[in-house]
């Protein structure tokens, strides 16, 4: 009997520091976890972004927090701390939650492209459209449209006459900025923002010949702006004149 008893005793022992190790062993990891050990803190997104947004607005308005994760589950590069975004642009759209890599984030005049992020190959060319002719503000940097243009009858310089005719200039074109002329009393942030009272100035990435075809169109004609649904391509048509719209 007293054999027996004295392994129930020792089982006991063994029992009891085993779970007294495995409360110490949890209470470390929490330390641990407490003091930073196995957490890093990494700047978040509360908001969708889109490219070459101006960061130091969104501070402004408080459109990032800290967050602590996992050592491991950092990203490369990741941003740590609000400042590191004072100034900046992200070249690339960033997506609310996520962590934001160095990578996507530039000075003022460093991005490819500069500040407003001109693909190669293009040119920034602004334009002052009246609301309807630009959706009422209805797009915004990142956007693509079709640009379409109306001539009335005129006379070229040889003397050849024109007929009015409407026309696709150039099928998809990527908006760089977006500048909204707000009614008085509009607030920010809210419905109101869209009652887009005068001209609506809108910069566009277009290739030096388009360029030229666009400025012409402005100068002679007059210029529509047709918002295409993301990652549908824009189609070149054939000019439409006045004979084929009213039969």
């Amino acid at each position: 009997m007293k054999g027996r008893g004295l392994v129930v005793v020792l089982a006991l022992v063994l029992a009891t520091l085993a779970t007294a190790g495995v409360f110490l062993y949890a209470r470390g990891v929490k330390e641990e976890a407490k003091t930073g050990g196995t957490l890093v803190p990494v700047v978040v997104s509360k908001v969708d972004i889109g490219a070459n947004s101006d960061l130091n607005a969104l501070i402004d308005d408080k459109s990032f927090k800290v967050l602590e994760v996992p050592k491991n589950a950092v990203v490369a590069g990741a941003v740590t701390s609000v400042d590191q975004l004072r100034d900046k642009r992200n070249s690339v759209a960033i997506l609310a939650g996520e962590q934001i890599p160095l990578a996507r984030i530039g000075g003022e005049g460093t991005l490819p492209g500069g500040a407003l992020g001109i693909p190669e190959g293009y040119e920034a060319i602004n334009v002052s459209l009246d609301g309807p002719r630009a959706l009422a503000g209805a797009i915004s940097a990142g956007d693509h449209v079709t640009i379409y243009a109306t001539f009335t009858d005129f006379e070229t310089p040889t003397g050849q006459q024109v007929p009015t005719a409407t026309a696709v200039l150039v099928p998809e074109v990527q908006v760089l900025r977006v500048y909204l002329p707000l009614s008085e009393g509009s607030v920010p942030g809210s419905q109101q923002t869209q009652q887009v009272v005068g001209q609506v100035l809108v910069t566009l990435a277009l290739t030096p010949e388009d360029s030229q075809h666009f400025v012409f169109a402005m100068e002679t004609g007059r210029v529509w702006l047709g918002l295409l649904p993301p990652d549908e391509k824009g189609k070149p048509r054939k000019p439409v004149s006045y004979a084929q719209v009213v039969k």
